[in-house]
C-alpha cells in the first residue's frame, strides 16, 4: 500500500524531470547528465536560431516578431529551470528523499488519507497546466495551415512550409537542400514539448514537494489538536517535527528563489505585451492570430496563478499550525509544556511565503495585483489607439 501511495505521488513528477535530467531520486551518473546535456543543448539551439530570425526580420510583421518573443521567454525560462535545478539539486533532493521516508513511515489510514488528497492536487495540477500546453503547442504548430489562403495553390513546399519555430530566414541563409525541409520541421515540433518539459515540467516538481509539505503540515495540525494528555515527550516531538517541516520550506524556498524572480518578470512583461499585440491585431481582423495571443495569454494567466495559489496555500498551512495547536487543551497541560506551546506559536506567526528573488511574495494578493496591472496597461494603450 505505501509503494502505490509513493507511486502515486511520485510517478507523475517524474514523468517530465527525468527525461530531462532534474529528476532528484536518479542516480546522478554519466546518464542521467547526458539527457540533461541533449536538453539545454537542444534548447540552447532554439534560443540561439530563434534570436537569429527575429533579428534579420525584425519589425517586418509584428505577429510574428511577438511569436519570437514568446518563444525567446519560454526557452530562456526552460534553460534557467533545468540548470538551476540541475545545479542547485541538494536542497531539491533533501526534500523528496524526506517525502520518500515519510511513504515509508505512514502508520495509520488518516494520515494517509491526508497525503492522498495532496498527491491528487498535485496531479491535477500536473494535468491542468500540461493539457493547457500541449492543446497551445498544437495550436501554434498548425496555425500557418489555418491561416493558408487561395495564393498557396502557387506556392512552392518551401515557400508553403512554415515552421514551428520562426526559422525561415536561418535555413535558407544555410542553403539546406528542399528534402531536409520536412526533417527540420519535425524537429523543431519535438522541440516545443521539449520547451515545455523544461518549463512547465520543471513547475511540476516543484508544486508537487510543496504540495506534499502542505500535507505533512495539516498532519502535523491533526496531531495537535489529538494531544491530550500533555505528554512531554509527544510534544517536544510534534515541536521538533514543526521546525523540520520549517526548514524544508526554507529550503524550497532558496532552491526556487531566482528562478521565480525570472518567472515574474517574464510573466509580467510577455502578459503586457501581449496586451499590446491583441490590440493591434485585432484591428486587422486576423481570427488565427487573435486566438494564438489569447491562448498565449491565457496559458500565462494559468502559470502564474498556479505559482501564486501553491505560495498562497502553502502559506496559510504553515501558519495554521500556530492555531490549531492554541485549538489543543493546552489548559490541561503542565507548566513547563504551556510555556512551550508560546514560543511555538510565536515561531508558527513567521509567514512560511515563497519569495521571488528574496523581495516579492508569490500569492494570491501578487496574482490579483499583476492582474490590475496587465489592465491597466491595456485600458492605457487602447485610449492611444484610438486617439
Amino acid at each position: 500500500m505505501k509503494n502505490k501511495d509513493l507511486a502515486y505521488a511520485m510517478t507523475p513528477l517524474k514523468i517530465l524531470s527525468w527525461p530531462i535530467g532534474t529528476w532528484p531520486l536518479q542516480d546522478y551518473n554519466a546518464f542521467s547528465f547526458a539527457r540533461f546535456g541533449f536538453t539545454t543543448f537542444v534548447l540552447f539551439l532554439s534560443l540561439l536560431v530563434t534570436n537569429a530570425e527575429f533579428v534579420c526580420t525584425r519589425g517586418s510583421d509584428p505577429d510574428k516578431d511577438m511569436y519570437a518573443v514568446m518563444l525567446l521567454v519560454c526557452n530562456i525560462l526552460a534553460l534557467s529551470k533545468i540548470t538551476y535545478f540541475r545545479v542547485h539539486s541538494a536542497k531539491l533532493i533533501f526534500n523528496f528523499v524526506s517525502a520518500v521516508k515519510d511513504y515509508n513511515e505512514l502508520d495509520n489510514e488518516k494520515k494517509r488519507a491526508i497525503m492522498r488528497q495532496h498527491a491528487r492536487m498535485s496531479r491535477l495540477t500536473f494535468v491542468g497546466l500540461m493539457s493547457s500546453a500541449t492543446v497551445c503547442s498544437a495550436f501554434l504548430t498548425f496555425l500557418p495551415v489555418l491561416k493558408r489562403n487561395e495564393n498557396s495553390i502557387n506556392m512552392t513546399f518551401s515557400e508553403l512550409l512554415k515552421y514551428p519555430i520562426p526559422s525561415e530566414q536561418v535555413i535558407t541563409s544555410l542553403e539546406l537542400p528542399e528534402y531536409l525541409y520536412l526533417l527540420i520541421f519535425t524537429m523543431e515540433f519535438m522541440t516545443l514539448p521539449l520547451i515545455s518539459a523544461g518549463n512547465l515540467g520543471s513547475d511540476i516538481l516543484f508544486f508537487g514537494i510543496v504540495f506534499h509539505v502542505c500535507g505533512q503540515a495539516e498532519i502535523l495540525k491533526m496531531e495537535y489538536n489529538q494531544v491530550t494528555d500533555g505528554s512531554t515527550e509527544k510534544f517536544h516531538a510534534l515541536i521538533k517535527r514543526h521546525g523540520y517541516l520549517l526548514k524544508l520550506t526554507e529550503m524550497l524556498n532558496d532552491a526556487v528563489s531566482s528562478v521565480l524572480a525570472i518567472q515574474l518578470l517574464s510573466s509580467c512583461i510577455l502578459i503586457c505585451a501581449c496586451d499590446m499585440q491583441f490590440l493591434l491585431i485585432q484591428q486587422d481582423g486576423n481570427i488565427a492570430s487573435v486566438a494564438r495571443t489569447a491562448i498565449t495569454m491565457i496559458i500565462l494567466m494559468i502559470q502564474l496563478f498556479a505559482y501564486s495559489y501553491v505560495g498562497n496555500y502553502l502559506k496559510c498551512q504553515m501558519a495554521g499550525v500556530g492555531y490549531s495547536l492554541y485549538s489543543c487543551t493546552w489548559y490541561n497541560f503542565s507548566t513547563n509544556v504551556a510555556k512551550e506551546i508560546i514560543f511555538v506559536i510565536l515561531r508558527a506567526q513567521k509567514p512560511a511565503h515563497l519569495v521571488a528573488g528574496k523581495f516579492t511574495v508569490v500569492n494570491l494578493e501578487t496574482f490579483t495585483s499583476i492582474l490590475k496591472t496587465s489592465m491597466s496597461c491595456l485600458s492605457v494603450a487602447r485610449v492611444m489607439m484610438s486617439r
